[in-house]
């Protein structure tokens, strides 16, 4: 037996043998084979599941989690804001509590007292000066002079609902107009005399500190307070 196996074993037979050997063994040792470095796998072979136009998937479906993802590695234009879910916290951002906390508005952009105050707009709240006055300050002023005595002056200003300035309003006046201002009634008098303050101002700007008898014409102007 041993001599009939000698004279029929021969390079080809052997050969033949061990070729069967591999193709059998080989599915299972390349399935058994673990990459277990980035220099094992080439780049650009790993595919998701939209491969390349040719490739096919390579990644199990629902594999890769937050913890495969780097921190901070995500921007805009790879996240779906669309499938993005409403943070628990926010979710009465749908609607407002009015001031008294008793109702709520329907939406959170149409809350009536979101937009507005009292039912007014925010502007409405800003001071302002009514008609043609100018503005000094919280002062409301007219630009025009008028002449008057001093009793016709006042009750003049009465009756626009308006005033004379005092001294200190006067003088803020004159710092939002020219430098040269002539003498004009302020809303004060001295006591025990028919003589009534004025106040005026130079080409330099220096206040003019004076008095005009109460039945004399000068100049005034009323003033009253910015309102909203």
């Amino acid at each position: 037996m041993r001599q009939w196996i000698r004279s029929h074993l021969t390079y080809a037979n052997v050969m033949s043998t061990l070729a069967v050997f591999l193709v059998i063994g080989g599915g299972t040792a390349l399935a058994s084979y673990v990459v277990s470095s980035n220099s094992q796998v080439g780049p650009g072979t790993i595919s998701g599941h939209r491969p390349p136009s040719g490739k096919h998937t390579n990644i199990i479906a629902g594999s890769i989690s937050g913890r495969d993802v780097a921190t901070d590695s995500l921007g805009g234009a790879d996240i779906n804001e669309a499938k993005l879910f409403k943070v628990p916290r926010a979710a009465r951002a749908d609607s407002a509590a009015s001031a008294d906390g008793a109702t709520h508005a329907s939406t959170a952009d149409t809350a009536t007292n979101a937009q507005a105050l009292g039912g007014q707009p925010a502007s409405d709240y800003r001071l302002h000066c009514p008609g043609n006055l100018a503005r000094a300050g919280d002062l409301c002023f007219e630009f025009g002079i008028r002449t008057a005595p001093y009793a016709a002056a006042l009750k003049a200003c009465a009756r626009d609902q308006r005033r004379l300035p005092n001294t200190g309003e006067l003088a803020l006046v004159y710092d939002h107009l020219g430098a040269v201002q002539q003498q004009e009634w302020t809303a004060s008098h001295y006591f025990g005399s028919p003589s009534v303050p004025t106040l005026g101002q130079d080409e330099s700007r220096n206040l003019r500190i004076g008095a005009s008898g109460a039945s004399q014409p000068e100049d005034f102007r009323c003033v009253t307070s910015a309102t909203n």
